[in-house]
């Protein structure tokens, strides 16, 4: 335990942390003291991905799902801790500039045109977005795709190959397997029912890797200022269900984080890492 004198010293960004992880466990507990007032027990709630768990006091919860919000500011060139390449950081924005509910119309989005990888087993997805939301579907897109295109992620760890499924094609009734759709906190909640999401998290339910908005937004504390690196694990989580992996744990104090760790909720020790590869 520090004495007044250390905590006075500690500096100022560390306090801005702690700051934010206080409110975020505030608002992960009046959500769920909410889901469950009127209830006999202990009911199901969902704790990062949208998988349920059993319900937990919130103070036992550790680091929760939503993030609080931080003022804009403007994009800084930084160097990724874990590997040494580039990234981009920037402030969430506020909170209350994420919408609770779009317009609840379900589009899907083109992506850029790439050469797809010529062997493993084919996995088609498909890129969608709610109407609404005040994003660029065309960003959205390609985001998604570069990071299921990236060496390091699931197509080389499964041996697979994820294959597009254009706007006509889907209309046309081709077939799906991943719907990757990103939705607002409250269409989220619908998509992910009978798992409760409390409009913070996302999920993997039944063909959708569903994509909260909230999240995509703001991120999350376990990734820091680090929106964009938030969102390749986001994706890379989610659609990793839908390839049938499972949770995992952090394997050891100080390691990367391996992608299906529940990141959004507590890194256990581990440092943040997006891709399935590297780990």
């Amino acid at each position: 335990m520090s004495t007044p004198g250390q905590a006075a010293q500690r500096p100022s960004s560390h306090r801005q942390r702690v700051s934010r992880q206080v409110r975020l466990r505030r608002t992960v507990a009046v959500a769920t003291a909410l889901v469950l007032l009127g209830s006999i027990g202990y009911r199901q709630v969902t704790k990062d991905d949208g998988d349920p768990v059993r319900a937990v006091p919130a103070a036992a919860q550790g680091s929760s799902a939503t993030s609080p919000a931080a003022k804009p500011s403007a994009t800084s060139s930084a160097t990724n801790a874990e590997d040494g390449s580039p990234t981009t950081e920037t402030t969430a924005p506020d909170a209350k500039s994420v919408p609770q509910n779009g317009n609840g119309k379900i589009t899907v989005v083109a992506v850029p045109e790439v050469k797809a990888a010529t062997s493993g087993r084919t996995v088609r997805y498909t890129v969608e977005i709610e109407g609404g939301l005040g994003v660029d579907p065309a960003a959205v897109a390609s985001t998604v795709q570069s990071v299921l295109l990236d060496s390091r992620g699931w197509q080389k760890i499964d041996g697979i190959r994820f294959v597009n499924v254009t706007p006509a094609e889907e209309e046309r009734g081709a077939q799906v397997d991943i719907r990757v759709t990103l939705a607002s906190p409250g269409l989220t909640d619908k998509l992910c029912a009978p798992m409760r999401t409390l409009s913070q998290v996302s999920c993997w339910n039944g063909e959708r890797s569903v994509l909260n908005l909230r999240r995509w937004v703001l991120g999350d504390d376990s990734y820091g200022a680090d929106v964009a690196r938030y969102r390749e694990y986001q994706v890379n989580h989610e659609v990793g269900h839908g390839l049938g992996h499972q949770h995992r744990s952090c394997p050891a104090p100080g390691e990367r984080a391996p992608v299906m760790v529940q990141q959004t909720l507590s890194l256990g020790g581990c440092k943040p890492w997006p891709y399935p590869s590297g780990a």
